[in-house]
């Protein structure tokens, strides 16, 4: 992949499906980063990262991606219709209520704080399905056992996660990020462990900002040091694909709140 843009990307992905499946309906979503296959949206998050890592295999990968829509839409994923079958897949992603719309009311998802909402997903290799609200209902699970499983699977997810470390003036240490890149560095403000991980280093409670998918920013409770990252956050929630939220939230031995 000689480096193409996202838009790029999008258009190339578009014009080789519909050269190798020509019964296919594709084309833009109205979502970011995203294609409607066969009335199924899709995001090309996934694709996108597995191409630039092995460019030589994009047809492959296009095409396995492609099938594996296809299956979803014809009702048979590759990882079946019961919870226990994609149990495993399963993962929290944050939404933002105020810019999802009605969109969230359709999903299986809670209110967090604010305008946050957490969200739920099967997790593929090159493909992400948000879980409708009618699929409890159809696996007859609740809410609790799935965010149950989805904050476990994202615990597993994160055991060897580390963070870029960011001393103040004085070298005492103010700001952390948290940076996986494998979309759900936003949803690891849910970590139950978060809190105690991170007050020995930024005292208790904390503050954190979740601008776009892929940033997790933990950073000391002191005026200073909020009002100096505010301006980015909100840069980054406005100029960067995926964003979630430009709010400060306060994280609390209790959980996550509201930042005063």
């Amino acid at each position: 992949m000689a480096h193409l843009s996202r838009e790029q990307f999008a258009q190339d992905v578009v014009r080789r499906v519909r050269a190798r499946f020509p019964l296919v309906q594709i084309g833009r979503a109205e979502q970011p980063f995203s294609l409607r296959v066969n009335g199924h949206v899709a995001s090309l998050e996934n694709l996108y990262r597995i191409a630039e890592l092995q460019p030589d295999e994009l047809q492959h990968q296009i095409e396995r991606w492609a099938v594996e829509l296809l299956r979803v839409g014809e009702g048979r994923p590759d990882h079946g219709d019961s919870f226990e079958a994609v149990a495993d897949n399963i993962m929290p992603i944050l939404l933002n209520g105020a810019s999802e719309g009605k969109r969230v009311e359709t999903l299986a998802s809670q209110p967090l704080v604010a305008d946050l909402h957490v969200g739920y997903v099967i997790d593929g290799d090159r493909t992400i399905a948000y879980i409708p609200q009618g699929m409890l209902q159809k696996w007859e699970v609740t809410h609790e056992r799935m965010h149950e499983q989805a904050i476990a699977n994202l615990v597993g997810r994160s055991q060897n996660m580390s963070a870029h470390a960011m001393p103040d003036e004085d070298g005492e240490l103010s700001l952390m990020l948290f940076q996986l890149m494998d979309g759900y560095d936003a949803s690891r403000l849910l970590l139950p462990a978060l809190h105690d991980r991170l007050r020995e280093h930024l005292d208790s409670p904390f503050c954190a900002a979740v601008p776009n998918r892929d940033i997790l920013l933990c950073f000391r409770d002191d005026e200073q040091t909020v009002e100096k990252v505010r301006g980015q956050i909100k840069a980054d929630y406005r100029t960067m694909p995926y964003h979630v939220s430009d709010a400060v939230l306060l994280v609390t031995a209790d959980g996550v709140a509201a930042y005063r």
